[in-house]
């Protein structure tokens, strides 16, 4: 069956479609010659998963050409994020009340956790290397620090993480993300009353102005008239005429 997943090629067409025709616009101011463009939602599509698609073609070279870093004995990581599922330090855990996002795979930020903690034995244990140790496969580091986060919910993990210098971030979902107090600073929705529906603002801002507030569709004909009259100077008689014969409704 068909996993959820989210859209790609339906936002990224136009997201670089835009981008395409602001540049055109620039060339032609430039050079005084305009430009055809073509994109597609396939390709722009593509574009957005270009670190998957570049590593399994880069996985197409020999082994002493292409190879995964120091700290995991150079073996390769499957491509994308993929090699995540192994990582330790690096990694999703339970909270009392959802989810965080623990990144500690530099060797400073796994110290500071471990001294924040008053656990500074887990570094003493497994210290890591400097740089990029996700700690892979250490099921046993693993399973302790899965019953340490269990013990802050995740508010207060985060308070954590900023206070002792290592990061920590929230794990949001599409159904949990609206109520992320970030979230709803920087991306307050426009409310139902406006659009019908609670909706996402456009994500850019830009300094020294407002984008105007987004507006419902007009309904079929709701504004006929008003474009008639404005548009194309008919009076109230022709606009009848046309209402009568069928043209508009």
């Amino acid at each position: 069956y068909m996993p959820e997943h989210t859209s790609i090629g339906i936002h990224a067409g136009p997201a670089y479609g835009a981008l395409a025709l602001l540049a055109a616009v620039v060339r032609a101011r430039t050079t005084g010659e305009g430009c055809y463009i073509d994109i597609a939602q396939s390709d722009a599509a593509a574009y957005f998963d270009w670190y998957r698609i570049e590593s399994w073609k880069s996985y197409e070279r020999p082994l002493d050409e292409v190879y995964g870093n120091q700290a995991d004995n150079y073996e390769r990581r499957p491509p994308g994020t993929g090699g995540m599922r192994e990582g330790v330090r690096y990694q999703i855990y339970a909270t009392a009340d959802g989810y965080v996002l623990f990144m500690a795979s530099e060797q400073e930020f796994w110290r500071n956790f471990c001294a924040g903690l008053d656990r500074i034995d887990l570094f003493e244990k497994w210290p890591g290397s400097k740089y990029g140790d996700h700690a892979k496969n250490n099921r046993e580091l693993q399973q302790i620090l899965t019953g340490i986060f269990k013990t802050k919910n995740s508010a207060e993990w985060i308070e954590f993480g900023d206070t002792h210098n290592t990061p920590i971030a929230p794990v949001n979902t599409p159904e949990t993300v609206t109520h992320d107090p970030q979230f709803e600073h920087r991306m307050p929705l426009v409310p139902k009353t406006i659009l019908d529906a609670d909706m996402l603002p456009f994500p850019a801002r830009f300094t020294g102005a407002e984008l105007p507030t987004p507006r419902r569709a007009p309904n079929v004909g709701e504004h006929t008239d008003d474009v008639l009259r404005t548009a194309a100077g008919y009076d109230d008689t022709r606009i009848q005429a046309l209402r009568e014969a069928g043209v508009v409704f």
